[in-house]
């Protein structure tokens, strides 16, 4: 577990970089979706944004933060696949690798995805639209970095000094997140489709979907 902490942690300094270059990001998708005439729709996959980089790159610094973004995505499927063998060797399962799988796939619809306080990139976007158009795809890489980190530390708290909650507890919120909007379909690629309360909802503080029916 020590070399996934390792690559963990290396993934996060690169994401720090990339979490410098929102703005940038942003641009490019602006950019790659007024040419590929996507712009009424929002970013969905991980593969449009591959797509965006091979085929509707305006620039350099468009392919630059694409790659560094796709890079990242890469580096963490590698550490999933990592834990996931693990896991088989020993027969187990983990429900929050699972959702890394599901969140990582390719052409999963992660459109309404949204990564939740103390991470503040959905807040960094200008507006409802731009929230609405780019939040899922700037929300892939915290909520994934959470739940893998969060496993390979066995649970402890990810030190966050203006947090409030455990990483724990942010992991098993995800989770229940993405359980409760998979509850009317049988697809996993669906599963994003519906709201996931927090910023997309208006609301101050999260809660998770589904309370009512409790």
């Amino acid at each position: 577990m020590a070399d996934v902490r390792e690559q963990l942690l290396s993934i996060e300094e690169k994401y720090k970089r990339f979490k410098q270059q929102q703005f940038i990001f942003i641009t490019a998708l602006e950019r790659s979706r007024e040419h590929a005439r996507d712009k009424t729709e929002p970013v969905s996959t991980v593969a449009q944004v591959q797509r965006y980089m091979t085929h509707h790159c305006s620039n350099s610094t468009d392919r630059c933060i694409f790659s560094l973004f796709l890079e990242i995505i890469s580096d963490l499927g590698g550490v999933l696949k990592h834990l996931e063998s693990s896991l088989s060797s020993q027969n187990t399962s983990c429900e929050g690798l699972d959702t890394c799988r599901d969140i990582l796939g390719p052409n999963s619809n992660i459109s309404q995805l949204r990564a939740h306080y103390p991470h503040n990139e959905i807040n960094r976007l200008s507006c409802d639209e731009a929230r609405n158009f780019y939040g899922g795809i700037v929300s892939v890489i915290p909520l994934v970095l959470d739940l893998l980190t969060t496993y390979s530390r066995g649970g402890a708290q990810r030190p966050t000094p203006t947090a409030t909650e455990t990483s724990q507890q942010t992991v098993a919120k995800n989770v229940e997140m993405v359980a409760d909007l998979n509850k009317d379909t049988k697809k996993n690629l669906s599963r994003y489709k519906q709201g996931a309360g927090g910023w997309h909802a208006g609301k101050p503080a999260w809660k998770p979907p589904g309370n009512t029916r409790r």
